[in-house]
């Protein structure tokens, strides 16, 4: 059975060009080594990795073979359908992953100190049903352009376009390049900002508090610049404005770090709003009696409670 080196050979000679393969990175320990091939062939750079040199290689005629292909060469003719479709040339060889090319040229640039890729979405056509989305992709003076049927995809195949002609181009200059670790180094990078956005400590209620210090449960558990922040917020509000009274109820929370959640109790005169603060110390809740008027009559109420506790913050008395 024909394997891709040999089809990509044939193929190659015949138009009178030689593919040429370089082992361009090796990473892991000596037991778990991954290689990374370059191959180059009738205009076309891609790189592949494997458990071995054999491997990678093969890997790297296959996806050279498919890049063709998807130019329009005549390669399927003599092609066993079985190295295009997988994603392996022999059965015992190991199916590879997808790259994130927007990953590796981020970490590229980073690594050699170019400048960092921008994405452009230049176009976007077609019916609603159908829709091609074209993405354009630059690293200083150089760019690359991808159409695909989604913005991700199109940024992905951009991305591959410059990867691989930045790759080609400065081959020696990026010949220690590790695709691997940097895909490792970007999965990590990755994680850290997802960590970061989601890395606050869940609340949880103070159970050693007493009931006599409830009145100033809120000056214990609050920082005084976020408390005097809250005071001038509330010294700019209008009494006779429900709606922008409201708004800045909302403001003085978030000032404090807190946040207001609206339910609804059902009563016999129909449904009554019920402001909550479930994360105060100790938690709130306000309402107002049934009417038209019953959201702004709660909100009144949590307006109230906080300008009293505000107002009567003595803890620089007490300190």
């Amino acid at each position: 059975m024909k394997t891709a080196v040999s089809v990509l050979q044939e193929l190659a000679v015949k138009l009178g060009k030689v593919p040429e393969y370089e082992c361009v990175g090796q990473t892991g320990p000596p037991h778990l080594a991954v290689f990374q091939y370059r191959c180059t062939a009738m205009g076309a750079t891609v790189i592949a990795s494997a458990r071995s040199k054999k491997e990678a290689k093969q890997e790297a005629a296959r996806l050279c073979l498919a890049e063709l292909a998807a130019r329009g060469m005549p390669v399927n003719q003599s092609l066993p359908s079985s190295v295009l479709s997988s994603g392996s040339v022999e059965e015992d060889e190991a199916v590879l992953p997808s790259y994130s090319y927007v990953a590796l040229l981020k970490e590229l640039c980073e690594q050699y100190r170019l400048p960092a890729s921008t994405y452009q979405l230049v176009g976007d056509a077609g019916p609603a049903h159908l829709r091609h989305f074209t993405v354009r992709v630059s690293v200083g003076g150089h760019a690359r352009e991808a159409t695909a049927t989604t913005k991700k995809a199109a940024r992905q195949l951009a991305a591959s376009y410059l990867y691989k002609y930045l790759r080609e181009n400065l081959a020696k200059a990026t010949r220690d390049f590790a695709e691997e670790e940097a895909l490792v180094r970007a999965h990590e990078k990755a994680m850290d900002r997802y960590r970061e956005l989601n890395d606050e400590q869940p609340w949880r209620p103070d159970l050693g508090q007493r009931i006599a210090d409830y009145p100033d449960g809120l000056i214990h558990h609050t920082e005084k610049q976020a408390r005097e922040r809250a005071l001038s917020i509330l010294n700019e509000l209008n009494p006779e404005d429900a709606v922008g009274a409201e708004t800045k109820l909302e403001e003085m929370l978030e000032a404090l770090g807190l946040a207001a959640e609206w339910t609804e109790l059902d009563t016999s005169t129909g449904p009554m709003p019920v402001l909550q603060v479930p994360r105060a110390s100790p938690a709130l809740a306000f309402c107002g009696l049934p009417g038209p008027k019953t959201r702004a009559a709660a909100a009144a109420a949590a307006i109230d409670y906080l300008r009293l506790a505000l107002n009567n913050d003595t803890s620089d008395a007490q300190s």
